[in-house]
């Protein structure tokens, strides 16, 4: 079985909206294929006639695993082809996931794990519009760095972008991103700052304080999305 996914990480739906598995491979395939599962394929195409969908936002596709795999794996293929260490093109196997340069070494796909989350102060949540993205309003998020641990990294994102200090962070779930090679963690937190304390980066917009009542009408992240869904968990909890 085949599955057609763009350059860009849009995977080919059917008419039910799910990830339209064919028994021949597309026509418009640029060459580039990986071995999802046993009997699964991914086939990166420059177009093709159907519909495509994100594979990290769709509502429908967000939490299949073959879908965001298949995105992930294309992406890793297309940019992994040569030795980190030596610059020696990378021989890779039938499936086209693991990797191999003459001295044996394999090297595995790469996944960049990245931190969002709610951040409340009381019966408030703290939200943001992305400067490249302003249509509509997210959660604080960013990539881990080195020597960090989530809550770390969680912190630190907060107050860079929004200049507020954060505790009582905790872990609250994940989501693949495979389009961009990540692995969105889920964080929660509270602040007492109400108004920034410390100067922002400029990735952000605007930001934000959003009752429940203000969220129902406010432009949010895909449906699909961890911010959504870590959105949607906040208004439902009344207490």
């Amino acid at each position: 079985m085949f599955l057609a996914v763009t350059e860009s990480g849009r995977v080919q739906v059917d008419a039910a909206g799910q990830p339209a598995w064919r028994a021949t491979a597309p026509a418009q395939g640029t060459g580039l294929r990986v071995k999802v599962a046993p009997g699964r394929w991914a086939v990166e195409v420059a177009q093709a006639p159907g519909e495509f969908v994100d594979a990290s936002s769709s509502p429908t596709i967000a939490g299949d695993r073959l879908a965001a795999r298949a995105v992930g794996l294309l992406r890793n293929r297309r940019l992994s082809r040569f030795h980190p260490e030596t610059g020696e093109a990378l021989e890779y196997s039938q499936g086209n996931i693991v990797g191999r340069a003459s001295n044996g070494r394999e090297i595995f796909p790469r996944l960049d794990p990245a931190v969002i989350g709610v951040v409340t102060h009381g019966e408030h949540i703290l939200l943001g519009r992305h400067s490249l993205r302003p249509d509509y309003y997210s959660l604080p998020a960013g990539y881990v760095d080195v020597g960090e641990t989530l809550e770390q990294a969680f912190a630190r994102e907060v107050w860079e972008e929004t200049g507020r200090r954060v505790d009582s962070v905790r872990y609250w779930g994940s989501q693949p991103w495979p389009s961009s090679g990540s692995l969105m963690l889920g964080m929660w937190a509270t602040t007492q700052d109400v108004e920034a304390v410390g100067e922002c980066d400029g990735e952000l917009a605007q930001v934000r304080w959003a009752s429940r009542e203000e969220v129902r009408h406010l432009p949010l992240a895909a449906p699909g999305s961890i911010a959504y869904r870590m959105i949607m968990e906040w208004l439902s909890n009344d207490a």
